[in-house]
């Protein structure tokens, strides 16, 4: 006997199927139209191509500054966790960092952010007035955003190789480090050299459209250039144990 066959059923299905092609093939564009309003900065793509899922960027300008291109495919794992999870491949000039992020509903996580990025082309970049040099190596296993305003967890290490800054010459200051932890809905920074020409000691906090406050202690030891030492005192005065004490917001 013949079975009857049951449309509606078949039509849920075929809706359901088209809806889920529909959503595969999302040009990025309809969805970055949607959400670059909501960014802390103002945000420029060039070269915009593919789908939500995968796609390049040629070019990123924030706030006018050229900040390289980005790639990104789609990892299906994020569904579990009611995420769209992706893939990404960050290529400033003379650098790349690679990442996975997920966004949720309203949160934004960065896992296993690993890099390098060459610091006097991040200068020039951004337009530093002053020198870098260096290699900033980043290893950042979480970093998590709510609402694109707090830091919620944050865990990972920075560090500025063979870092020298100045101007109107770059002057040697060591190996800096930096060790991530969230702080209360900021992202903290704890600061530390490793025996190099500048002592460095203390902390920094920020956050998405606040300033960077950096709370911290500098030394020029023996083997600095005179200049990094003259340059220090211009910060403050040194204290009884050689230490200069610096406090700033920096934008």
């Amino acid at each position: 006997m013949l079975r009857t066959i049951d449309w509606k059923r078949i039509i849920i299905v075929a809706l359901v199927l088209y809806v889920l092609s529909l959503l595969w093939n999302l040009p990025a564009s309809f969805v970055w139209d949607r959400i670059k309003g909501q960014l802390p900065a103002q945000v420029e793509l060039y070269g915009l191509t593919g789908t939500l899922w995968s796609g390049r960027v040629n070019r990123i300008e924030a706030d006018g500054i050229d900040q390289g291109s980005l790639s990104w495919s789609w990892r299906p794992s994020g569904l579990l966790g009611a995420a769209i999870e992706l893939d990404l491949l960050w290529m400033p000039r003379k650098g790349d960092v690679r990442a996975t992020v997920q966004v949720g509903l309203d949160t934004l996580t960065l896992e296993n952010v690993q890099g390098r990025l060459d610091a006097a082309a991040m200068a020039a970049v951004n337009k530093a007035p002053f020198l870098l040099e260096g290699i900033w190596v980043l290893d950042v296993p979480v970093l998590a955003l709510r609402d694109m305003q707090h830091v919620t967890e944050a865990e990972g290490r920075l560090v500025w190789e063979s870092a020298a800054g100045g101007l109107p010459t770059a002057m040697a200051l060591g190996n800096l480090v930096a060790d991530l932890e969230d702080d209360d809905g900021w992202l903290r920074f704890n600061l530390s050299d490793q025996g190099g020409p500048l002592g460095l000691q203390g902390t920094a906090r920020w956050r998405p459209g606040q300033a960077m406050a950096l709370d911290t202690r500098l030394q020029a030891r023996a083997t600095a250039e005179a200049g990094l030492a003259g340059g220090l005192t211009l910060l403050g005065k040194p204290g009884s144990d050689g230490w200069i004490p610096w406090r700033a917001n920096l934008q």
